[in-house]
């Protein structure tokens, strides 16, 4: 069954376009102006009448603009030393790449860690499902060989 709207924008003009991002707004703006009672309410809850009582009738925003120069100016001292850091990391390790892999592990050595013969471990590694048992140590007590799971049939109801 074909859907009912017909979604595809790369077929509208560029008038529609505009349009419909209009409309979007509109009914955004729409949309939180409804929300307007809520937040209100939330912010009465939250004591927004006295953030309102201290910086605009007691004058706490003038000096907060006093203070916002050292404010920026601090930001701007810890953005700048960030970006000095990074350029100085930058520089130093360029051109090196330590990311290198680690080698891979033997089978002889593999095997000593957990405690197993080669044969065992190389039959492990060989079987689709295995179930393994450790001790404190890391070392493998048992290992099974799991038979191959089968897929179950899925019961559908017949209509």
């Amino acid at each position: 069954m074909k859907p009912l709207i017909i979604d595809s924008p790369s077929l509208q003009s560029l008038k529609q376009k505009y349009i419909s991002a209009a409309l979007t707004f509109v009914f955004w703006v729409l949309w939180f102006y409804l929300w307007i009672p809520v937040i209100t309410l939330l912010g009465w809850w939250a004591g927004a009448d006295m953030f309102y009582l201290q910086m605009i009738e007691l004058g706490g925003v003038e000096l907060l603009f006093q203070d916002l120069l050292f404010i920026l100016k601090c930001i701007a001292l810890l953005g700048g030393s960030l970006a000095v850091w990074a350029a100085y990391n930058y520089y130093r390790f360029r051109n090196l790449d330590r990311r290198t892999p680690l080698p891979n592990v033997s089978k002889e050595a593999l095997a000593q860690h957990f405690g197993i013969d080669p044969k065992s471990l190389t039959d492990l590694q060989n079987a689709k499902y295995i179930n393994v048992q450790f001790d404190d140590n890391g070392k493998i007590t048992q290992s099974d060989k799991m038979p191959s799971l089968q897929p179950q049939p899925e019961n559908k109801l017949l209509s």
